[in-house]
């Protein structure tokens, strides 16, 4: 079922002129639009929307950790965690670190208060790359590896 928020935002970042696409399930849809970023990444954004018909803003492969940096990885996620008011980093069983915003639909209207969120979440993204593209330089530690093959399918 495609809920009236996605909907909603989807006309939003159309009316950017920006692309999009809607994946619906049986209990969610999902708007999905993509942007390069500076870094030279590019940023795959999920807008979800349930049930309850609220919007779940994510970003499920923000940064790849490399093998044996997990614990690094959680220390880091904890300090951007601190750093930034608006996004949760989150580190994955998959080895990715991914980025989540929550807004309740109330928050009208939610397509152009989803742009805001894009628009924040992307310059996060931007600011928070290089603290954790630093794990890439430095010595491993602990345990664990990445394991799966980063592939978002399923999360919402």
């Amino acid at each position: 079922m495609i809920f009236q928020a996605s909907k909603d935002i989807e006309a939003a970042i159309k009316g950017q002129n920006w692309t999009c696409n809607i994946e619906e399930r049986e209990n969610s849809s999902a708007v999905i639009t993509g942007f390069n970023m500076k870094t030279g990444n590019n940023l795959q954004i999920f807008f979800i929307s349930g049930a309850d018909n609220d919007a779940a803003v994510r970003a499920f492969q923000f940064f790849q950790i490399p093998e044996g940096k997990q614990n690094e990885a959680l220390r880091l996620c904890n300090r951007l965690n601190r750093d930034y008011r608006f996004a949760k980093f989150v580190l994955e069983d998959d080895g990715w670190v991914g980025i989540q915003m929550d807004m309740p639909v109330e928050a009208q209207p939610i397509g152009q208060v989803c742009l805001e969120l894009l628009m924040r979440l992307l310059n996060i993204a931007e600011d928070a790359y290089p603290t954790l593209a630093a794990l890439k330089d430095a010595p491993a530690a602990g345990n664990g590896s990445p394991n799966g093959s980063g592939n978002s399918a399923g999360r919402f």
